[in-house]
């Protein structure tokens, strides 16, 4: 390998090692349960917080008793301290033609999935435990 090839591929390491790191807020480790208003769990769907001071997302996935656990860089790494937005979605397929082994329980009103309609908000400390309770309400399925 010439010298010059060598110095090329140091010096990209070194570009990409400098990517990571210190540049990244710290974060804390989070998660919680989503609920309805009438206590029962969300059994399907994802939440997600928008940090308001460093504009970048935690994601969780809810298990079936309501459960997440939130991650930013990983998928359990936690949430950036500070305040956020939430939202929490669902995908739920209801054509009636698939058939599914196990009941998702009842849908969440879809404004609890746009950031311009959910009233969510959750504020991660730096000190914890950061153990969250976001309540929602169900879809209206007469619409």
């Amino acid at each position: 390998m010439s010298s010059s090839v060598a110095l090329r591929a140091s010096v990209l390491l070194a570009i990409l090692v400098s990517g990571c790191g210190p540049d990244r807020p710290e974060v804390f480790p989070a998660g919680g349960q989503v609920v309805f208003d009438d206590g029962t769990p969300v059994r399907l769907g994802t939440v997600e917080l928008l940090s308001e001071q460093h504009g970048i997302n935690a994601v969780g996935t809810i298990r079936s008793d309501g459960s997440f656990v939130l991650g930013t860089f990983t998928g359990s790494d936690g949430a950036c301290a500070g305040k956020h937005r939430a939202i929490v979605t669902q995908m739920i397929v209801a054509d009636g033609l698939v058939r599914h082994q196990s009941d998702h329980g009842a849908p969440v009103d879809p404004a609890f999935g746009r950031y311009t309609s959910s009233p969510l908000t959750a504020t991660i400390s730096d000190k914890g435990p950061n153990s969250l309770r976001l309540t929602v309400k169900k879809a209206d399925r007469r619409k």
